[in-house]
């Protein structure tokens, strides 16, 4: 399996997201994986538990909630029903090795890891657990960020989701069982997206942050680099 990051030929590609609860992966990621859904790559998002400790009390509502969301940002999903604050590292390294064997991801994306004290046990578990998969499959790994503590977390790379802030919305509207929670509200979306834009220095638009734990490239990254300023200088020379 060929793992490195091909810039030149996305179509190719496959993410898999490996979170605990369905909405962990919209709430840090919407905006980026609907832009690589529509640079044509495979999205696949993987969720360890059921739900039954979610606020609806009705059996399945969270995945339906979630199967509504892929429609919106190109995802398609893979549920399992480890028990929510009771599973261990050993539960999710089986289910995310047999989740590589099946779909052979070239990037995995999950939660940062998180002390208990600031963030949530199934978070973290779930973070140990994966990149220890990836560790040892040697496949590109990202963290993204926590939806409300940032402590420990130091993002390195941020992707522009401007174009797509009104789809990440509607992607995490889809969890209507969970809004009542402050960090599902809009001007707490809205307002951590823009703190990453200031972040970077923007005044004016919405990031998503990501911690990049393991990546890789090969020679055909430089030269698309390379080819990009190309262009970029020829425009500039033309006055396009």
């Amino acid at each position: 399996m060929n793992n490195h990051l091909d810039y030149n030929n996305f179509g190719q590609r496959t993410v898999l997201t490996i979170y605990a609860h369905a909405d962990d992966e919209v709430l840090p990621a919407a905006g980026t994986l609907s832009l690589m859904s529509k640079a044509g790559w495979n999205v696949l998002c993987l969720i360890l538990t059921d739900g039954s400790l979610s606020s609806s009390s009705i059996k399945g509502t969270r995945h339906q909630e979630a199967d509504a969301a892929g429609k919106i940002i190109g995802a398609n999903y893979e549920f399992h029903a480890l028990e929510e604050c009771n599973f261990s590292t050993q539960a999710v390294i089986k289910v995310a090795e047999e989740a590589i064997g099946r779909w052979h991801p070239d990037l995995i994306i999950t939660h940062a890891p998180q002390p208990e004290k600031y963030g949530h046990r199934d978070h973290e578990v779930c973070a140990i657990a994966v990149s220890n998969v990836a560790t040892r499959k040697n496949i590109p790994l990202w963290y993204s960020a926590p939806p409300v503590f940032l402590r420990d977390f130091e993002p390195n790379f941020f992707v522009d989701i401007t174009s797509v802030i009104q789809e990440k919305v509607a992607a995490i509207g889809c969890y209507e069982s969970e809004a009542n929670k402050a960090f599902m509200q809009l001007d707490a979306i809205l307002i951590l997206s823009r703190f990453w834009a200031r972040e970077l220095g923007h005044k004016d638009g919405y990031f998503e942050a990501f911690e990049i734990s393991r990546q890789w490239v090969d020679a055909s990254f430089f030269t698309a680099i390379a080819n990009s300023n190309k262009q970029v200088i020829k425009q500039d020379w033309l006055g396009i």
